[in-house]
């Protein structure tokens, strides 16, 4: 399940930006889809649209549509916007996994090919 502060963890590590930011960005999101994994694009407010543009371009959102024929027989095209709730996930254990340490750094000299100075 995505929380505003999951959510707003992911936006954090994958666009930048200061918590506050992330979390601002992570409510008005959360705003839309409440406890909802999908909803319709008619609902997005246009300041809103930009935000959510973002969000999918950096994996966390999706979009979608269906289309819906007609009783004249023309087909009316319905677009939704889902949580990616795989590629968060993924976001959040893989940097919650990283080491403080980059392995390269645990390497002794000797790895490297070279020895240490004075040595």
């Amino acid at each position: 399940m995505i929380t505003v502060r999951k959510l707003a963890r992911a936006i954090e590590r994958r666009l930048g930006g200061t918590t506050a930011e992330a979390l601002n960005e992570a409510r008005t999101v959360m705003s839309y889809f409440g406890f909802a994994s999908q909803i319709i694009d008619n609902v997005i407010q246009p300041e809103d649209r930009k935000l959510f543009y973002n969000l999918a371009d950096a994996g966390l959102l999706q979009t979608f549509w269906e289309t819906v024929p007609l009783l004249d027989g023309r087909n009316w095209r319905i677009f939704y916007w889902s949580l990616n709730d795989r590629d968060i996930d993924r976001i959040l254990s893989v940097e919650e996994s990283r080491p403080d340490d980059p392995l390269y750094k645990t390497l002794p000299d000797e790895a490297w090919g070279r020895s240490t100075p004075g040595a």
